[in-house]
Order: structure tokens, then C-alpha cells, then sequence
């Protein structure tokens, strides 16, 4: 008697067929979890660059700015220089994480506040441009992160 040794064809296409189909349902679930990772990121980097641009403005005796923008800008020369001086902070969304809403340049005075003209600051990332689901930053006048909230695009 001969000894097989391998596999049959049948064998072969099932197990193809099986991991195709445990694949297919993985896809969408590692899709959400990066969307939802990139939105992770992205607040977390607005929140520490807040943070950061308050810091200097108290550290360094003068106001401090930090532009958020909805896509990414080419900073002009004056723009850098002031970036070396840690006295503008720039930020934009990562990955497919967007920015809601358009938010006027928030400015921190010396004493960690935000400029006498602005009222309290509301900025809303959504995970991507028809994503479902968002986090809201609120900034007091104070310059204190007082909420992050999840919510829908």
C-alpha cells in the first residue's frame, strides 16, 4: 500500500475558502480601530500642543499662538521663525481625522490665558469627513482644558 502524503485539492480550497471568509470579517472591524486610533491621536496632539503653548506663554512673558488647521498650510518664513521661538504652535488633524469646525487661531497672553477678546473654545475632530463619531475639546478663558467629550459627526 502506498502512504499519501500531502494534501487533496478539496482540502486545499476549503482551508483558502475558510481564512477568506474569517478575513472578510476582520477587514471593516480594523478599519473602525484605525479610524478610531487616528482620532485618539489627533486629540491627544491638540491637547499636549494647547498645553505646550500655554506653558510658553507663561515660560516666556508673551503671547503665544496656536493656528489649527483644516488641511495641512505651508508655513511662510515670518511663520517659522516665530514656530523656532516657540511663540506659534501649529496643529492639523492626523490620518483621516478631520476638523468639524473652523476655529480662529486661539492666543494665550503671559499669564496662560487666552486673549481678553475670545470666549470659551469649542473644537470638535471627527474621525473622518462623513465619520460617525467625534471628541469635543472645550478650553476655558482660564486656557484649561475643561471637557473632552465623545460625541457624532
Amino acid at each position: 500500500m502506498q502512504k499519501n502524503k500531502g494534501f487533496t485539492l478539496i482540502e486545499l480550497l476549503v482551508t483558502i475558502a475558510v481564512i477568506a471568509i474569517i478575513a472578510g470579517m476582520a477587514a471593516p472591524l480594523m478599519n473602525n480601530m484605525l479610524l478610531n486610533q487616528n482620532l485618539n491621536k489627533s486629540t491627544n496632539t491638540l491637547i499636549s500642543v494647547i498645553n505646550e503653548a500655554r506653558a510658553q506663554a507663561v515660560l516666556n512673558r508673551q503671547n503665544v499662538e496656536v493656528n489649527l488647521s483644516l488641511s495641512t498650510v505651508t508655513p511662510s518664513s515670518t511663520e517659522k521663525e516665530k514656530m523656532r521661538n516657540k511663540l506659534l504652535f501649529a496643529w492639523s488633524p492626523s490620518g483621516k481625522s478631520e476638523l468639524k469646525t473652523s476655529v480662529s487661531p486661539i492666543v494665550f497672553d503671559m499669564t496662560g490665558r487666552m486673549s481678553s477678546s475670545m470666549t470659551d473654545v469649542v473644537i470638535e475632530i471627527c474621525n473622518e469627513s462623513s465619520g460617525d463619531k467625534s471628541k469635543k475639546i472645550t478650553i476655558s478663558r482660564m486656557g484649561i482644558i475643561q471637557q473632552l467629550a465623545e460625541g457624532t459627526c
